[in-house]
């Protein structure tokens, strides 16, 4: 028997034939010592449905800690309630425009202020009335604002940051400073600690706190020679979540976390996807935790790739019929995270123990690596896969969720094609002594042979190996 080698990261390979394996939908973690495989390889957290907006296309959240979520979606600001211990949408107003927006709250006591940056004005945000303009006229138009240290703090395109009153909305046309280090102004102003990033498009600027009595309060104290490629293609500075990612001006990702160095995390396959996208303004990054595992999902018009913080593993989203992952922006709210949707209303919580994305279904996909005798043919007349099996549930939609299966086929020409997949049962629940095994499966050229696992099925699923007996034929 020859072990069938299951990647622990997705590598397709700039061609098929150059990729190491993929996972889609599905993630590696590391078992304990002693069991029977090294890594399990298990389906991403699901999106369960939580709240439904009449209006689409999510621009932004936030969550006040005190039970309300506001969600800017096009044209139109509403928050999420619960109500009798169910979650309510209700419209608060208008909130013009369609582009991406950011919030930020003090610590205004007894009632915070909410402010909410758009790509035209700058709004107070009221949990019972419709959002209105700040009318600062000492405030040029922003790009991002955010919270630290008692200040709202406002990024100008120019390299420009304005600096509210201590908790309170008020600004002066005099407390700004600018990162001048670098030409070509700033994308935005994003918190990392106790200290401020200024990110442009070739650097970025940590400022501090200094106390400075007049103009701004911080003054810059490092610089990182690497920028940002646009002003949504960086989060980690939510509530909940402490690294910084970010999407590099030379398309690779970068981590930073608890220093000024960033370290780059993205593969040579990440770096040409993001490469390929020539507005970088349509790249988002969204972070969200479950289970233990920090996320960061990098999303283009065409991939969503996410990265787990901890194993420093990546793996491929995607959503039903369509080629990237349908959520965006996110919040830790509710005792989890909450996720929008591109292009729908619908709010989601992010939930490890559901299997769908809604009522669709979330399609768990495992290409092997390889195996090739190259430059030698062989015959493979067996291939058995090790998955935790007995999982159907005892009562649920049939037979998808009583008796699921697993879809297997192979490729022979290095995954440019897969054959008519075969139908495999993973068990229903309790049948702890299924078998998945395929018999007759043909002859494998030089480029050897892929193996392509998917299952649609909406139950626990988990792959941990797979063996294979070969025939080596001399031509």
């Amino acid at each position: 028997m020859v072990e069938i080698v299951f990647p622990i990261t997705t590598a397709p390979g700039e061609r098929p034939g150059e990729g190491a394996g993929r996972l889609i939908n599905c993630y590696a973690e590391k078992l304990q010592g002693g069991a029977r495989a090294q890594y399990a390889r298990r389906r991403s957290p699901g999106l369960r449905a939580m709240a439904l907006s009449e209006h689409n296309g999510m621009r932004g959240m936030h969550f006040d800690g005190n039970g309300t979520l506001y969600i800017a979606q096009a044209e139109r600001l509403s928050k999420v309630t619960v109500v009798l211990g169910e979650f309510a949408v209700t419209d608060l107003g208008e909130l013009p425009g369609t582009g991406r927006v950011t919030f930020a709250r003090n610590n205004k006591a007894p009632v915070p202020d909410i402010l909410c940056v758009t790509e035209n004005d700058v709004y107070v945000v009221d949990d019972t009335a419709p959002p209105v303009s700040l009318g600062e006229g000492d405030l040029p138009q922003p790009l991002t604002v955010c919270f630290l240290a008692g200040y709202f703090i406002f990024a100008i395109r120019d390299g420009r940051v304005f600096f509210s009153a201590i908790n309170d909305t008020t600004v002066s046309a005099l407390d700004f400073g600018k990162a001048e280090n670098r030409p070509g102004g700033i994308y935005g102003a994003y918190p990392y600690g106790e200290l401020l990033l200024l990110c442009g498009p070739s650097s970025i600027e940590v400022w501090q706190n200094a106390g400075n009595a007049t103009g701004s309060p911080f003054s810059r104290a490092a610089v990182i020679p690497r920028g940002i490629a646009s002003t949504f293609a960086i989060a980690g500075f939510e509530d909940g979540f402490s690294s910084i990612v970010f999407v590099g001006d030379d398309n690779g990702v970068y981590l930073l976390s608890g220093g000024y160095t960033p370290t780059k995390i993205s593969t040579p396959d990440l770096d040409r996807l993001i490469e390929k996208v020539t507005d970088k303004t349509t790249l988002d990054v969204t972070v969200s935790v479950t289970s233990g595992h920090n996320w960061v999902a990098v999303t283009g018009p065409g991939f969503t790739w996410e990265y787990e913080v901890q194993t420093g593993l990546w793996h491929e989203r995607k959503s039903y019929q369509i080629p990237n992952w349908r959520a965006i922006c996110s919040a830790q709210a509710f005792g989890g995270w909450v996720v929008g949707d591109r292009e729908t209303g619908q709010v989601w919580m992010l939930d490890a123990a559901y299997q769908r994305e809604g009522l669709e279904p979330l399609v768990m996909s495992v290409f092997s690596q390889p195996a090739s005798g190259f430059p030698n043919r062989v015959s493979i007349p067996r291939a058995d896969f090790d998955f935790i099996v007995g999982q159907g549930l005892v009562a649920g939609e049939q037979p998808i969720e009583t008796d699921p299966v697993v879809l297997i086929s192979w490729s022979d020409d290095g995954g440019n094609a897969f054959g008519i997949p075969v139908q495999r049962k993973l068990g229903p629940v309790g049948r702890f002594g299924n078998r998945v095994t395929v018999n007759r499966c043909g002859v494998a050229g030089p480029y050897g042979r892929v193996w392509r696992l998917d299952i649609s099925d909406p139950v626990y699923a988990s792959l941990q190996a797979g063996q294979m007996d070969v025939d080596p034929r001399s031509r």
